[in-house]
């Protein structure tokens, strides 16, 4: 275990604009993949429901917020569904997080989150040492639904921008 990912993950919040990740399955997304650009933390995913997930992942974050460095809150959708609101707080940034990354959580905070779900759960298939067509079945077949207007192609286009295994 990497004793300084705390502080990383941290960072990562601090480099989405105004220092807000808007839900929880965004961030577990977003670190998943850039831990895949060489982001120096080590937090194992399984795949759960929407993709790649990490428990170690969301207690740091509950660590984050008892060191004062991010602040998570309930909000509400307008159908009443609750999501989550990660907020960094002061002394959470590290430059060397922003101006390595910062390019890449753009692209993804600019990224439809079912996109970035897809993105981050064929990565991880791939990762697994699927080929192309065989992750990308796998995919469409999890996802079946979600991989409607094109999200599988879009999602596909994401990982080639990030220079990720993407065919």
């Amino acid at each position: 275990m990497n004793p300084e990912r705390f502080r990383l993950l941290a960072a990562v919040i601090a480099a989405h604009p105004e220092g807000q990740v808007i839900g929880r399955t965004r961030l577990q997304k977003t670190v998943k993949l850039l831990q895949r650009l060489d982001l120096p933390t080590d937090y194992d995913y399984m795949l759960h429901f929407y993709g790649p997930y990490s428990e170690g992942l969301q207690a740091e974050v509950g660590l984050l917020e008892l060191l004062g460095l991010v602040e998570e809150s309930e909000q509400h959708a307008q159908d009443g569904r609750p999501y989550y609101v990660i907020t960094s707080k002061p002394g959470a940034e590290l430059e060397d997080i922003k101006a390595k990354f910062g390019h890449a959580v753009q692209m993804m905070v600019e990224t439809d989150r079912v996109v970035l779900e897809i993105a981050a759960t064929y990565d991880a298939f791939r990762e697994s040492g699927m080929t192309h067509e065989q992750a990308l079945a796998a995919v469409r077949h999890k996802k079946a639904a979600k991989c409607k207007n094109r999200n599988d192609d879009k999602a596909l286009d994401l990982l080639k921008t990030l220079n990720l295994p993407s065919s």
